[in-house]
């Protein structure tokens, strides 16, 4: 079954984006980042940069839908 395979692999690969997103977003880092006295548009460009691999996930698999 070619077709499950591929859907298992999109959905790996997402997982595996989500829980990046949650531990950056949702763990302790997120006090080392206070400390950090980094400016205050950082959090905005770690959300830009999910928002872009997040595009790129996308991108690549509407990319292996239609080669399929």
């Amino acid at each position: 079954m070619p077709g499950k395979d591929k859907d298992s692999h999109i959905f790996e690969r997402n997982l595996i984006a989500l829980i990046l997103v949650l531990v950056l977003f949702l763990s302790p880092l997120t006090e080392f980042w206070a400390a950090l006295d980094a400016p205050w548009y950082s959090p905005y460009l770690i959300w830009s940069l999910a928002i872009f691999i997040a595009f790129l996930l996308q991108r690549s698999i509407q990319s292996e839908d239609n080669e399929s």
